[in-house]
């Protein structure tokens, strides 16, 4: 027998075995569960659906997102015949196809391969889940932020950059208040004693409704978003249905108003090109 050759034979498969062992213990573990690697890209509302079959592209659809949500807040995504795409309620998760998709609709997605760096950002989804959680769709809100949102909620939204004038007398609030007026072009009135968010209004599109309404957009287009929903408020002084005023149900009343310069929010000499300059979410008992 030629001991040499068994010890080299001896000592090459302890070096395998090694190897092996090594490689083994460097790969990664792999729970099973793919929601672990699952990156929500963007959160937010769906702003337009274009239908465009091309070879496997479906079509695109445009999102912004939710304020303050990370990476993305805006983006034009494409959809694929690849893209998987759910439908989401509080009991259930069913799967879902691209004509599931409509205009603002909440959804979150995951990007798939390389992301165009513009503004907004250009990408294919990997992934999209339908929101359909009614009641929070429903609620009414400007970037989010709602009637009855705590102090707290507000901060984490907006953050500390604003002036505030607090008024001990509470006119036509139902207690003294709080004006914040915020260098991004929202303005938030807070109960001095609840905390709560009473009323509030931005004239930028920074912050859109919870109908993807935002300053900027025609009148026509918005009236009509409301209007196949929500009934016009009637004025008290017998001018008859005021334009842009629009009961959302429990007091909430949200305003468009279309000429911010003249100081009134009656929107009078509406003409085909007007367009929103302010929006105003509150309540019918606030307004005279």
């Amino acid at each position: 027998m030629n001991v040499s050759k068994v010890i080299k034979t001896i000592a090459i498969s302890l070096v395998s075995v090694l190897v092996l062992s090594g490689c083994d213990a460097a790969k990664p573990q792999d729970s099973g569960n793919p929601q672990d690697a699952k990156q929500i890209d963007i959160l937010g509302t769906v702003i337009s659906v274009t239908r465009n079959q091309s070879g496997d592209i479906l079509g695109t659809i445009y999102v912004e997102g939710e304020t303050g949500f990370k990476p993305y807040d805006k983006a034009s995504i494409k959809v694929t015949q690849k893209t998987r795409i759910y439908e989401k309620t509080a009991d259930q998760e069913v799967n879902a196809i691209f004509d599931s998709l409509k205009k603002d609709q909440r959804v979150e997605v995951s990007f798939i391969g390389p992301v165009a760096e513009s503004y907004p950002v250009q990408a294919t989804a990997g992934e999209i889940t339908i929101l359909n959680d009614e009641q929070a769709d429903k609620r009414a809100s400007l970037g989010g932020i709602r009637l009855g949102d705590s102090q707290s909620q507000v901060d984490k939204v907006l953050g500390s950059a604003f002036k505030e004038e607090v008024y001990d007398e509470p006119g036509h609030f139902p207690e003294a208040w709080k004006r914040r007026v915020y260098d991004n072009g929202m303005t938030i009135i807070i109960g001095k004693n609840s905390g709560q968010v009473l009323e509030l209004e931005t004239t930028s599109a920074q912050f859109p409704t919870n109908r993807g309404v935002k300053t900027g957009d025609m009148a026509k287009d918005v009236f009509d978003n409301y209007g196949s929903d929500y009934k016009q408020m009637e004025s008290r002084h017998g001018e008859g249905m005021l334009e842009g005023f629009y009961e959302l149900g429990e007091g909430q009343l949200i305003i468009f108003d279309l000429d911010k310069a003249d100081n009134s929010l009656l929107n009078q000499n509406v003409k085909a090109d007007s367009r929103v300059e302010m929006i105003r979410l509150t309540r019918d008992n606030f307004i005279d």
